[in-house]
């Protein structure tokens, strides 16, 4: 079932946009290649497209009721000075994104947080050092800066641990 959050925050939402809104966003070669998909498969990629959006936040305020079925509405938001009601047209257009994104990237979800490999050593045991974002010289590149870029200032950014270090190890052990 494909469901469009109006901003009253409906219970069975799954999409923040509709498949024309996203059909206005687009442009050029993005678009073309959104109108060559099926009804069905447009809607799925803006119901992924949402759930990225939606899940890789630590959104400011509150959701608005606890039985939304998404993150948005939101209550205590604003935005520069501003406050902000229903969805805001900075989540509409991230969404349209990450539809994008949908139909291009491989994965949308990644198991490793997007992080580069610094090092690998396999020696009996495999460890795996990642790199974090926040440690590189631009501070705000990730796999999915235009997201992150649309959205500033709806979201809370987090702060290194308090020894200062971000970077995360994995060990494997093999039988």
């Amino acid at each position: 079932m494909f469901e469009v959050e109006n901003g009253t925050g409906l219970p069975d939402a799954n999409a923040y946009v509709d498949i024309e809104y996203v059909e206005k966003y687009l442009m050029g070669n993005r678009l073309a290649q959104f109108t060559e998909l099926e009804e069905e498969e447009k809607q799925t990629a803006i119901i992924n497209g949402t759930q990225l959006v939606d899940i890789s936040y630590k959104w400011k305020g509150y959701r608005k009721s606890l039985e939304q079925g998404l993150n948005w509405p939101r209550t205590d938001v604003e935005l520069q000075g501003f406050p902000v009601n229903g969805i805001p047209s900075a989540v509409k257009k991230a969404a349209c994104e990450a539809v994008w994104l949908y139909m291009t990237e491989e994965s949308l979800f990644s198991n490793e947080n997007n992080r580069e490999v610094a090092r690998e050593r396999v020696e009996g045991a495999v460890d795996v050092t990642y790199v974090n974002p926040k440690d590189r010289i631009n501070n705000n590149v990730t796999r999915f800066e235009i997201l992150d870029l649309i959205l500033r200032g709806l979201y809370e950014i987090e702060e290194p641990n308090a020894s200062g270090s971000s970077i995360g190890t994995a060990s494997v052990e093999r039988a």
